[in-house]
């Protein structure tokens, strides 16, 4: 049973991590409780931000039936040069080629880079396999970043290490354009603060997500109001 909740702030000089505490007491509990709810979403994550009645919905929607995004995609991370001052450069030069920051990447959006590097890929500390930059269809993403912002890439550009990608397995019941539309949703994105509170979108958190895939049985095209609706959920004035 929970006791007390403390939130320090940010006590440690020169630091900017937050520092928290809990105090439980050593008792069965049972299935409205806050350690009850802790227990049983992703990670078993406890956060001190997260209200009962969020908890409430976080609840409500893993109930309802999903799968998730383990098994059913390929990763990849960006481009590491290992000396972005020497590699990077803003004028396009034959046999460079153009790459993209996670700075780049909005909802369903992607600025022109004006970022370049040789294309020599051995000449950098880690690069994902080739195919995977070059997939027909992917998704990348923001690394960098609180909210989820998602862009379907379907013309195999190259991302630095801000970035990050993954392409869907076949195994997976909707689209790239369908999974990248949910996973920019206002509700995915409420969720995923709710669960993880991060300023890095990791792709352990991403695959602990619920893709309520019959949804797309239903509704081909994604928006917000039927996606709520299919939940049995509302928004309030709120936003939460």
């Amino acid at each position: 049973d929970v006791q007390r909740f403390v939130d320090y702030g940010k006590p440690f000089k020169g630091l900017m991590t937050k520092a928290f505490a809990f105090v439980l007491k050593n008792k069965e509990c049972n299935e409205h409780s806050l350690v009850y709810s802790f227990a049983n979403n992703p990670k078993s994550i406890i956060n001190f931000q997260c209200s009962a009645e969020s908890i409430d919905v976080i609840q409500h929607v893993y109930e309802k039936p999903h799968i998730n995004l383990a098994h059913r995609a390929d990763w990849g991370l960006g481009i590491v040069t290992g000396n972005n001052d020497k590699f990077l450069t803003r004028h396009p030069k034959n046999g460079f080629l153009q790459v993209f920051k996670g700075s780049d990447i909005g909802k369903k959006v992607v600025n022109n880079s004006n970022y370049f590097i040789p294309s020599d890929l051995t000449l950098y500390q880690q690069v994902a396999p080739i195919e995977l930059y070059q997939a027909s269809v992917k998704l990348i993403y923001k690394f960098i970043s609180s909210d989820l912002c998602f862009f379907c890439d379907t013309e195999q550009r190259f991302i630095l290490n801000s970035a990050n990608m993954l392409i869907p397995h076949k195994n997976l019941p909707l689209s790239a354009i369908q999974l990248c539309d949910l996973l920019n949703s206002d509700f995915m994105n409420w969720l995923f603060k709710n669960l993880f509170k991060t300023h890095k979108v990791l792709r352990s958190d991403l695959e602990s997500l619920p893709i309520h895939a019959a949804y797309f049985e239903k509704y081909p095209e994604f928006t917000e109001k039927t996606f709520l609706e299919f939940l049995s959920i509302e928004r309030v004035n709120d936003g939460t």
